[in-house]
């Protein structure tokens, strides 16, 4: 159980510093610095008072055990021996991986034989995966999206963060893929739009809602063609961002877990039709 601090969403316009969206959408005017100041901090206090209740729990009814292998862990639910795991990632710039995909190469080199014989990330510049999602990996994921452990996704955010800078990424805009329509009323969070509020009020990073998703068909429930064909109908850019935002020149997707990169693909293309001249994707998780 955790003690939390509920707040709305809220970016910040790139044409106008002083007008306030909650989940994307414009809701009123707010004249002054005052209140840009308080919503800046409002963003950068709420994961910190996650944190500090946790820790606080933690010290009342003692340790836990770690979510990967078991050991005594105390704030957070990972030990500090599978957190040094967690980042000590494959790096992209080792020659170790698939310069297309991301996919941690065998025999190949420079490019894996999937992305030689059967290329289908033409839009998407790279992609970025840290891990693959096996073994303790996997059960951490799914303690994370199915299990609402949510003091994981600071801990994820600031992998994703570290990354970023490692790739030279972290002052590029960063767009999240966009959850099923209902999902937030349903479920109450979304971990990528978690992972993307944290990234802006903890870490900094600019982040805009670009996208917007049509339908709640869920594709993780589909095989790897139904995949690349379902996703054009199931992705557009958002009415908001079409009337109000000025697309950057270059933008980084965020998604959690990816399985064939079709999602990733196709929110790429949509960006490009869109005026984005580069476009990356980094995600937590390849299948």
């Amino acid at each position: 159980m955790q003690l939390k601090f509920f707040f709305a969403r809220r970016e910040f316009c790139s044409e106008n510093p002083y007008v306030i969206c909650v989940n994307g959408f414009p809701k009123k005017h707010f004249r002054g610095k005052a209140r840009h100041v308080l919503d800046g901090l409002r963003e950068v206090l709420r994961p910190c008072a996650d944190a500090i209740s946790s820790r606080a729990l933690s010290m009342i009814y003692g340790a836990e055990e770690c979510l990967s292998c078991g050991k005594i862990a105390y704030d957070v639910p990972v030990c500090a021996e599978c957190w040094k795991k967690l980042e000590n990632y494959v790096g992209f710039d080792s020659g170790a991986r698939c310069s297309k995909c991301g996919r941690i190469l065998i025999s190949e080199i420079g490019t894996c034989l999937e992305c030689r014989e059967h290329p289908s990330l033409t839009s998407l510049d790279a992609l970025y995966p840290l891990h693959s999602y096996s073994l303790w990996k996997r059960d951490l994921a799914f303690a994370w999206k199915m299990e609402w452990q949510r003091r994981l996704s600071p801990l994820f955010a600031r992998l994703l963060y570290d990354a970023l800078r490692s790739l030279g990424l972290e002052k590029k805009v960063v767009v999240p893929v966009p959850p099923r329509p209902g999902k937030l009323k349903v479920e109450g969070w979304d971990q990528i739009e978690e992972l993307s509020r944290i990234l802006s009020g903890r870490h900094g990073v600019r982040t805009l809602a670009l996208l917007e998703r049509k339908t709640s068909l869920e594709q993780k429930k589909l095989g790897r063609d139904e995949r690349l064909g379902a996703a054009g109908a199931v992705y557009a850019i958002s009415s908001f961002a079409k009337e109000r935002v000025k697309f950057p020149e270059e933008v980084v997707l965020l998604d959690d877990i990816v399985t064939t990169g079709a999602t990733m693909e196709k929110c790429a293309w949509l960006l490009r039709e869109a005026g984005v001249q580069k476009v990356s994707g980094i995600a937590l998780f390849k299948v």
